[in-house]
């Protein structure tokens, strides 16, 4: 069963461009049992965001917990790819 804190967060929610301090809020709160990211963007990632994912999957590491990234989007992964971040995030 999928609840509001273990389902993946929605990088597609304008909130998380418009206020990415919930983002990070939001990634720390979950951190102590995994974090899944849903990347379904009709475009890419800002880079704000980006930056805030690969802080999130360091962490995620350090502390022995799943990272996971579904629903990959063409723009977002060709957003990862400009960045030179395609492996940061999605290996």
């Amino acid at each position: 069963m999928t609840t509001a804190d273990t389902a993946p967060l929605d990088l597609s929610r304008p909130e998380w461009r418009d206020h990415p301090h919930h983002l990070k809020d939001e990634l720390l709160a979950r951190l102590e049992g995994g974090i899944a990211i849903d990347a379904n963007l009709p475009r890419p990632a800002d880079t704000l965001t980006v930056q805030l994912l690969v802080a999130a999957r360091r962490s995620a590491e350090q502390a022995g917990v799943a990272f996971t990234v579904q629903n990959v989007s063409d723009p977002f992964r060709d957003g990862l790819r400009i960045l030179g971040l395609h492996n940061e995030i999605l290996a």
